[in-house]
């Protein structure tokens, strides 16, 4: 009898073993060497600058934020221009490209939000998408500058986040997506403090040009 039933404790142990691995073979199964691509949605620039520096009349203020580029001031390609407060020399801010210079051809309308108010590179590189929105509308982007969260000045006091939607892109074709990105200071310097010209800083910058939540550099091949 003891026999007997030590036989069937061990049929129904066994039993059981093989009902779990099937169950968990049936499950998402993950793979050991996963590969990843370049997601084709997201474009970056580690370091775009911008300066306030006098060079035979140009300077480049300016930032095409859609080709990831530094503009000249008078560009109408410019989607924002570096901006001081009272033309003092210092407290710097993103400015809207339409707003820069009523005397200058105007540029595309930008609008932003601020995502940290101080954070660092490893932070901004690993920012997979804005937490908080599953997407974005209209009435997410409240500013027309960088101003309201604070000025830059040299060294930076800090580095702060911020998305943006280039609106002016949008309005300007309006069958095209929506782009969306994110920005952070990386440095700034000033070779004539507080006077106007001499002042230089740059930005890093990530964008997502079809119209989604999402500064992944990388995705998940699908093969």
């Amino acid at each position: 009898m003891k026999t007997r039933l030590k036989f069937l404790k061990y049929t129904a142990s066994t039993a059981l073993v093989v009902m779990f691995a099937f169950i968990a073979g049936c499950g998402e199964t993950t793979d050991p060497n996963p590969i990843y691509i370049d997601n084709p949605n997201v474009s970056f620039k580690d370091s775009i600058e911008v300066y306030e520096d006098s060079a035979a009349g140009v300077t480049r203020t300016g930032l095409n934020l859609k080709d990831l580029v530094n503009t000249i001031d008078t560009d109408g390609l410019r989607d924002c221009s570096l901006q001081d407060l009272n033309n003092s020399g210092k407290d710097f801010f993103l400015q809207n490209g339409e707003l820069l210079n009523s005397l200058l051809p105007p540029g595309f309308e930008i609008r932003f939000f601020q995502v940290y108010t101080d954070t660092n590179a490893i932070t901004f590189d690993t920012l997979s998408k804005v937490q908080g929105y599953t997407s974005f509308v209209p009435n997410d982007f409240t500013q027309n500058g960088t101003e309201f969260g604070g000025y830059f000045n040299a060294p930076l006091s800090s580095k702060p986040v911020y998305c943006f939607w280039l609106k002016g892109r949008k309005d300007a074709v309006p069958s095209s997506k929506n782009i969306y990105g994110i920005i952070q200071p990386r440095e700034a310097t000033d070779r004539d403090p507080f006077n106007v010209y001499g002042y230089r800083m740059s930005f890093r910058v990530r964008i997502n040009t079809n119209g989604e939540n999402d500064f992944r550099k990388q995705i998940l091949s699908a093969n």
